[in-house]
């Protein structure tokens, strides 16, 4: 009976140390963060698919997280998702302006340009001396830029 309860115990502690060492080796929000918007720069997309959603699942209100999950989808050709990905995110903040850009970015894409003039023009009330945000849209909207990052 000594020896179950020896093996017992061992086993509540080997379990106890594992546990506790995978609290350990999660990774912080901020540094998920930061592991997106590098994968992002290199243009790794599926990687940066995982690392935001994981993002996201701890960051459930951050618009700019959403907006960068919809950015990968949108990368990846995920449409659908994208665009619900940044309805999402203009749900949370409706004056983010990286998300109203983007989703303009969708809509030439998907050959919606009422839709993306719309959004050109939310950036124009947004910023009335301009923006970076207003400028690439622009571009984009007239072909005379194709942004990836």
């Amino acid at each position: 009976m000594k020896l179950l309860h020896i093996c017992f115990l061992s086993l509540i502690f080997a379990l106890t140390v594992e546990v506790s060492a995978s609290k350990y080796d999660k990774e912080s929000a901020s540094d998920l963060y930061k592991k997106a918007t590098k994968q992002l720069k290199e243009e790794d997309y599926k990687n940066a698919l995982k690392t935001l959603k994981k993002y996201t699942k701890s960051k459930k209100r951050d618009s700019d997280g959403w907006t960068l999950l919809a950015f990968t989808n949108r990368k990846l050709k995920n449409y659908d998702e994208a665009e619900s990905l940044y309805n999402k995110a203009l749900r949370l903040d409706p004056k983010n302006k990286v998300a109203i850009e983007y989703q303009g970015e969708l809509f030439v894409e998907l050959n919606r340009l009422d839709e993306a003039n719309a959004n050109l023009a939310k950036l124009r009330q947004l910023c009335p001396n301009s923006c970076e945000e207003l400028e690439m849209l622009e571009k984009y909207i007239s072909g005379s830029q194709v942004k990836s990052w």
